[in-house]
């Protein structure tokens, strides 16, 4: 189980993913005006990418997922990620970024599973609203539990970096929290 933004990443994945789609001067201004009630990350994608078509953003998506498996992964974590693909563990994904682009990445690592935000469409157009609700703290601990119950039982291992992946963090039989200018140690099989 991985966490997205600053674990398997370099760094936080939204923005710069939001400035692909809308352009960088239309998201400084949505940052600057983000408040309320919902917080400022649901406001965010409600103002930039309410009523745009779907298979447009895909298009930009796509081609995102693959700058960050090109260059933003962390070189350690994408060694602890090949180890644990090539034991045949299952490998998920559970981010709260928007799975429209998770989704992608997570087909280029060849993850088995991505947990994400999902942004809802009607009629080909995204609403910019956050469909089952936001994933995460306790909404990804409760999906990744469902998903989990799904799956035979075995060892669960989970990476994060934030007090925020504490819910995650706190599902593994073995947590690992991953920080930023520290490399994971390499696993051997000896």
């Amino acid at each position: 189980m991985w966490n997205l933004d600053g674990t398997l990443t370099r760094r936080d994945t939204l923005l710069p993913f939001l400035r692909q789609v809308c352009g960088p001067i239309q998201v400084g201004r949505a940052v600057a005006a983000a408040t309320g009630r919902d917080g400022p990350r649901a406001l965010l994608l409600q103002q930039l990418l309410g009523g745009r078509v779907t298979a447009e953003v895909d298009v930009v998506a796509r081609r995102y997922a693959q700058h960050l498996f090109n260059h933003l992964l962390r070189a350690d974590c994408r060694r602890r990620w090949q180890w644990h693909h090539h034991h045949g563990h299952h490998l998920v994904i559970a981010s709260s970024s928007p799975e429209v682009y998770v989704g992608h990445l997570g087909t280029l690592l060849g993850a088995d599973t991505v947990i994400a935000s999902r942004i809802a469409s009607v009629n080909g157009r995204l609403t910019g609203r956050i469909s089952g609700g936001d994933c995460r703290g306790a909404e990804r601990a409760r999906r990744v539990l469902a998903h989990l119950t799904e799956r035979p039982a075995g060892l669960l291992w989970a990476y994060g970096n934030l007090p925020a992946d504490r819910d995650l963090l706190d599902l593994a039989d073995i947590a690992i929290r991953v920080r930023p200018l520290r490399h994971l140690y390499a696993m051997t099989d000896a």
